[in-house]
């Protein structure tokens, strides 16, 4: 079955901030064997517009990085696995290794490591620019993102933006927050709604630029069926809509902008505490 992708996204400065620091990126393009879609939301941190440079950044390395996946199947480089290493085979391993040629890398472990290169990529031109620019030193930004390739969607995180998956009026985080509050949770040290409420929710470990040069990049994959929506979002949104409130809104038979716009309504209306971001995408049979 072919998928169709219909995404919106809004963001807002919220009620509290002067500066809108969050930067949100879509993208779908049809293709024979169903919809492919990049949805990004990147959250800046950092001093005076430091933080709204290092979001876009995130998302203009990510998004030209990853622009070739959406080019035909027949016109994607592919990536070949090393079969040489060891020069010294004796003559059946040859033989062998002559029958097989280059093996080809399974397609989903090959996307899953540009995807997480990309954002690799990213960390690096923010601490670049960092680097030029010392009145934005020290200036970062979490990124969560789904790509989209027909059924199958590949999902990254650094730090506390999160993706979710809402199936069957289940809401499911696809994941994990990079923060200090999370690991404490985890640990059974604080119950899981003191996140909204720690004195030390915002801190996070693990992000792009804020001085990290080598980041780990969580990267997971999830079949999509007709009838899912995607909901990314930064942690201006999750920490002042809770997931009850989420999944009525999700669970509305309304369109993905719709959804942004009370999602963002209801976080200005619970105090509006950060910048708020929000990308519904729904997954529909194609026609």
């Amino acid at each position: 079955m072919h998928l169709q992708l219909i995404a919106a996204d809004k963001t807002d400065v919220g009620q509290q901030r002067e500066k809108n620091e969050d930067h949100p990126y879509k993208h779908i393009e049809s293709a024979e064997d169903g919809d492919r879609g990049l949805f990004i939301v990147a959250d800046g941190m950092g001093g005076y517009e430091a933080g709204e440079v290092a979001s876009k950044i995130a998302v203009e390395t990510i998004s030209s990085s990853l622009q070739n996946l959406f080019q035909p199947l027949s016109e994607q480089p592919t990536i070949k696995l090393d079969l040489t290493q060891n020069n010294t085979l004796s003559e059946p391993e040859a033989t062998q290794r002559k029958t097989r040629k280059l093996a080809e890398t399974p397609r989903t472990p090959a996307i899953e490591e540009q995807f997480r290169s990309a954002i690799q990529k990213a960390n690096r031109e923010i601490i670049h620019y960092g680097e030029k620019q010392p009145s934005a030193r020290g200036l970062g930004s979490t990124v969560t993102a789904a790509l989209i390739l027909g059924e199958q969607a590949y999902i990254a995180n650094v730090g506390d933006s999160r993706t979710y998956l809402f199936r069957d009026n289940q809401l499911t985080p696809l994941t994990r927050d990079h923060s200090l509050v999370a690991r404490l949770v985890e640990s059974k040290q604080i119950e899981p709604d003191a996140i909204y409420t720690h004195p030390q929710r915002s801190v996070i470990y693990r992000s792009l630029g804020a001085g990290r040069r080598n980041i780990e990049v969580d990267v997971f994959s999830e079949t999509v069926k007709a009838g899912d929506t995607l909901l990314l979002c930064s942690d201006g949104l999750w920490e002042m809509v809770r997931s009850e409130d989420l999944i009525s809104i999700l669970g509305e038979a309304a369109s993905p902008q719709r959804m942004c716009d009370k999602l963002i309504d209801m976080a200005n209306q619970n105090g509006g505490e950060d910048n708020i971001t929000a990308i519904v995408v729904h997954v529909i049979s194609a026609q």
